[in-house]
């Protein structure tokens, strides 16, 4: 009895033991609920997310198809884009070839015109040649006059002699009357030779001071035609580079169409794939959704098999319980024993002890094998959703990175439009300028020309109206010099606007340069740009690999439900800031497709007011035309000028020729004077002989009384020789009443001279006028170089402008950097959130070792405690064999039906209890019933 009361406590401690672990099971079964429980909100709430996922793709299909609508839109304006660059192209190529033939015909006026200075020059030249040679001849035709002066003298002398003898008181009267006479006469000739030496010399300083002025005007019109030259050159020289520039365009325009066709191409690939990849997102969201339903359909299988287990662990419960009450029973009975072998009655209650332990032992028996194959069902469940998990993990990463891939071509295509929409804006805000500033400098050109051209023409009225006046009043080859120099200044002056043209072409030439080296700049700079974001573009892709690969691995690594949910919120996280770039690229690109549509009105606007620019262009061509053709009839016209003062020339000539024949009819004169003075010398030496023989008595008589008188004659000689001297210079100033005529003339070319002076008044004020226009043209200049510097400061506005766009893109840049290292910390601390889920995954899996083996050794224990209860019932069935010999079986009876009446009472109780028990615990609400629903 001891024996079996040690036993029997050793059972008690060890179901004590039991519960206590049974305790521990419950509380850690429960703690498996909360934590299942747990999985499953974040299993709902990951629904939601997938949910809300598609409704966002859903959004995002809807404006990838606007997307596509505004990519046709812009297709169609691009079209129509190159239609109208084709058409202006044209009208640049029309408006060339115009140019060309312009600047051809241009260059042979001015060969035609350097011809006519050429032929003019060399005139002039012949022309003051001739004068020279005119005014040596002259200076000889003088020394023969002395000559013949001289010879006159001597033959008077002997005249005069011969007469001595003859006429002495005649020819003394005579010549006393004519002494005075020619006295008188000589002093009227001496003060009008003042007057005319005085004339002369005033017309000779006049002569130097017109010739002065004539070589500076010479002088001022070769700088001037050096000046147009130079504008001519200068322009030609613009227009070069103007036609280079226009080839470079040109180029820049069909290197720029090529671009775009290939850049259609490529969007129709990105759309091809975008479509397949679309495509295939349909087909991975039909995926997903047929895994969702298999997920709740094995959800609620596992619900049902929890609830089955619940179940079952009631039951156990309730059997556990059944078996305490079982002890308390078997307690009783062998109270029960004790009293009955004290009364010698112990055999009944030991075949209900023998009876309750085989039930016991079956009961063991069923647990045992019902608990090994809940077991091995659960292993096999747990494998199989292991293996779930593992494909659908697998399923899910190969859909992250095709949806990676994804959007990583959208954001290479997107990238890509941005850059070409960027050089787009930036080419056709340059061409804009250019074209601006071009057809501005063409317009301000043409303006000056204008005005040049009208002060030019009123210049050269001016000038033919001075010339046909100088041309009626003068008649000498100086003045004819001074129209043909005149005639020359109207020609440079009509090259002025040549050379305005060249300086005009040479300062586009040069803005075109400045504007050339700005686009190239610009362009290096784009270049760098480029490469710096393809660059970043590399290192981030670099970067995405990295991460990608790592979250690869730890994908790979993740195994259960609780990474399953961290993953699917990590996905969601990407999905949203995803979804947030879509939103964000796709408002860009509706702001994009604004300003390309702004763009484009704006170049319509452009394209009407370029059309209204080359009309006028047309216009001032056809002006300039009929103004050249005005021109060629005014060279016409100067040509036959230019005849006629040839004409003149020949009229000179024959004048010279004239001259000199009087020169020499004077010569022959002179000649026939001189034989007739000898002829009348020898006459009146015969006549002498005569009277000398006659008179020579009377004379012998009178010579002692004509001694003293021919002193007197003497003296009255030499004043007839005087008087003959100057009759002779008479005679000499007579014979040059040709100088006295020209010196009429020269006193008409004082009056031309002072009409001159007027004109040369009048000059000085066309020269003021000119002074003020040339200070308008500066002061139009000056409005150039303001409108220049504004120019200016606009291109630094704008180099400012892509300053601060730099320095945006640096900042999203930055900030992509630090969204990227943001995103690096939460995959480490996703990584930090394995470790501890594999660490608790790990404990849980010991923690589920030491159950199995709890539960092993709970086996291993009932099957002992078996083992006891079978040598119990060995020594029950031994007692029962003693007291069946000691007692007999009345008492057998009695006993046998009080304890089963209390036996039969007992399972009703404990029928009842458990009834009451499984009533209680149906009331009570089972874990996920609300999620069953």
């Amino acid at each position: 009895m001891e024996d079996v009361r040690k036993e029997l406590d050793d059972v008690k401690s060890e179901l004590e033991k039991l519960k206590s672990e049974y305790q521990i099971k419950t509380q850690l079964s429960e703690s498996l609920k909360k934590a299942y429980n747990e999985q499953s909100l974040k299993f709902e709430e990951a629904k939601q997310k997938i949910e809300k996922l598609t409704r966002d793709l859903n959004v995002k299909s809807e404006e990838i198809v606007e997307a596509r609508q505004i990519s046709e839109k812009l297709e169609s304006c691009l079209h129509e884009k190159e239609l109208s660059h084709g058409h202006l192209s044209s009208v640049n190529e029309n408006l060339k070839a115009d140019f060309r033939q312009k600047l051809q015909n241009l260059e042979e006026e001015k060969r035609v015109l350097v011809l006519a200075l050429d032929e003019v020059t060399a005139r002039n030249k012949e022309l003051e040649q001739n004068v020279c040679a005119s005014n040596q001849e002259i200076v000889g035709i003088r020394k023969l006059l002395l000559v013949t002066e001289k010879k006159c003298f001597e033959s008077e002398q002997r005249a005069l002699e011969a007469k001595e003898l003859r006429q002495r008181d005649d020819v003394v009267l005579q010549l006393e009357e004519e002494n005075r006479n020619v006295q008188d006469q000589l002093k009227w000739k001496k003060e009008q030779f003042k007057h005319l030496e005085e004339a002369h010399k005033g017309l000779q300083d006049q002569f130097q001071i017109n010739k002065e002025e004539w070589e500076e005007e010479k002088s001022a019109l070769l700088e001037e035609i050096s000046s147009l030259q130079t504008n001519l050159d200068s322009q030609t020289r613009i227009l070069e580079g103007l036609r280079t520039r226009l080839e470079a365009c040109n180029q820049a325009l069909v290197h720029e169409e090529s671009r775009r066709k290939l850049l259609e191409i490529q969007v129709s690939e990105f759309e091809s794939r975008f479509d397949n990849v679309y495509a295939q997102c349909e087909e991975e969201k039909s995926k997903i959704e047929a895994f969702t339903v298999q997920r709740n359909e094995e959800i609620g299988k596992l619900r049902n098999t929890l609830g089955l287990k619940e179940t079952l662990a009631k039951e156990m419960e309730f059997k556990i319980v059944h078996l305490k009450q079982e002890n308390q029973e078997l307690m009783e009975s062998l109270k029960e024993l004790r009293e009955e072998q004290i009364r010698n009655a112990g055999v009944t209650a030991l075949n209900k002890l023998r009876n309750k332990l085989r039930g016991l032992e079956q009961v063991h028996r069923s647990c045992s094998t019902n608990l090994k194959e809940k077991e091995s069902e659960w292993f096999s469940q747990i494998e199989k959703m292991k293996g779930d998990i593992s494909s659908y993990k697998s399923e899910l990463n190969c859909k992250e990175e095709q949806m990676k891939k994804l959007h990583l071509d959208l954001e290479s295509c997107y990238s890509v439009v941005d850059i070409l929409n960027e050089e787009i804006s930036i080419l056709l805000t340059v061409f804009k300028s250019e074209l601006s500033e071009a057809y501005s400098i063409t317009f301000n050109a043409n303006a000056e020309m204008q005005v040049c051209n009208k002060e030019k023409e009123d210049k050269l009225s001016l000038l033919t109206a001075e010339l046909e006046m100088k041309s009626s009043n003068v008649d000498n080859v100086y003045l004819e010099l001074s129209q043909e120099h005149k005639k020359v200044e109207a020609l440079m002056k009509r090259l002025e606007p040549l050379e305005l043209m060249e300086k005009q072409k040479v300062l586009l030439e040069e803005e075109l340069q400045q504007h050339k080296r700005m686009l190239q700049e610009s362009c290096e700079y784009q270049s760098h740009l480029k490469d710096q974001l393809l660059q970043m573009e590399i290192a981030t892709n670099d970067e995405k690999g990295d991460v990608s690969e790592a979250l690869e691995k730890a994908n790979l690594e993740l195994a259960g439900k609780i990474h399953e949910t961290t993953q699917l919120k990590h996905q969601l996280q990407h999905w949203e800031s995803n979804a947030e770039r879509l939103t964000a690229c796709v408002e860009e690109k509706q702001e994009t497709c604004r300003q390309m549509e702004n763009l484009l009105l704006a170049l319509k606007h452009e394209k009407e007011s370029l059309i209204c620019i080359l009309k006028e262009q047309e216009r001032k061509i056809e002006d300039l035309k009929q103004h050249i053709l005005s021109l060629e009839s005014r060279v016409v016209a100067k040509m036959k000028d230019m005849e006629v003062i040839l004409r003149e020339k020949k009229n000179l000539a024959q004048i010279v020729n004239e001259k000199d024949s009087c020169v020499e009819n004077l010569q022959n004169n002179i000649t026939r004077l001189n034989q007739e003075c000898r002829r009348r010398e020898s006459e009146a030496a015969t006549l002498a002989r005569l009277e000398a023989e006659k008179a020579f008595v009377q004379e012998k008589e009178t010579l002692l009384k004509s001694m003293d008188e021919k002193e007197h004659s003497v003296k009255t000689l030499h004043l007839l020789i005087v008087s003959l001297e100057q009759d002779l210079t008479s005679a000499v100033i007579s014979s040059f009443s040709a100088v006295v005529e020209n010196q009429v003339k020269i006193d008409v070319l004082t009056e031309a001279l002072k009409k001159s002076k007027h004109l040369a008044d009048i000059e000085t004020e066309e020269k003021n006028k000119i002074i003020f226009d040339l200070e308008r043209e500066i002061c139009s200049s000056r409005h150039r170089l303001n409108h220049q510097e504004e120019s200016l400061l606009y291109m630094k506005q704008e180099v400012e402008k892509l300053q601060d766009l730099l320095e945006t893109n640096r900042l999203e840049t930055e900030k992509l950097m630090d969204e990227q290292g943001r995103m690096e910390g939460i995959v480490k601390q996703h990584m930090y959130e394995k470790g501890l889920l594999v660490q608790d995954i790990m404990k849980l899996s010991t923690e589920r070792e030491e159950t199995f083996n709890n539960f092993e050794e709970i086996c291993n224990k009932i099957g002992e405690l078996s083992t006891d209860d079978a040598e119990m019932m060995q020594i029950l069935g031994k007692m029962l064999q003693m007291s069946e010999e000691a007692t007999g079986p009345a008492m057998d009876l009695v006993v046998h039906n009080k304890l089963y009446n209390s036996t039969s009472k007992n399972p009703e109780t404990l029928f009842s209890a458990t009834a009451n028990k499984l009533q209680a615990s149906n009331d009570e609400r089972p874990p996920l019933k609300e999620v069953n629903l």
